[in-house]
């Protein structure tokens, strides 16, 4: 079992699909990084303990692509290389019922106009003045 260490968290955003995707990423790492929260995205390193998954729904290679890159975060976390796995997105926001049955070893789904409740699992809160248009920014607050 993996020992919690003091070490303060950091967080890798990893982002799958179209560019609004990648929109929706740059707003909630600004987000995170307001709240003092160590971001990093698309990290390779492996030296962060808590990963988000912005995944895509529509087209059938992207769905396949984002259900294989949630179960690997699950295998990771499950591994004890992991500490907690985020999922958001449109795929997330499309087939959330059903994805919580088949992964339950993901932490949290959050669909596409939820930002607040992300931020609210880092104890963070949305910071009105930064300025962000992606789906994620839409609303942001108004709905926790």
């Amino acid at each position: 079992m993996k020992t919690r260490t003091l070490k303060k968290d950091k967080v890798n955003i990893i982002t799958l699909g179209c560019s609004k995707n990648m929109v929706d990423s740059e707003v909630l790492s600004g987000q995170l990084k307001a709240n003092d929260i160590n971001v990093v995205h698309e990290n390779a390193k492996r030296d962060h303990n808590i990963v988000i998954v912005n995944t895509c729904g529509f087209i059938d290679k992207a769905k396949e692509e984002s259900i294989n890159t949630i179960l690997d975060q699950v295998d990771l976390k499950e591994s004890g290389k992991l500490d907690k796995v985020y999922v958001t997105g449109c795929l997330s926001e499309r087939y959330r019922g059903d994805l919580e049955k088949e992964i339950p070893g993901v932490d949290a789904w959050f669909g596409t106009m939820e930002m607040g409740a992300i931020l609210k699992k880092f104890d963070a809160d949305y910071k009105a003045e930064l300025i962000g248009s992606g789906c994620l920014a839409l609303l942001p607050i108004m709905r926790t």
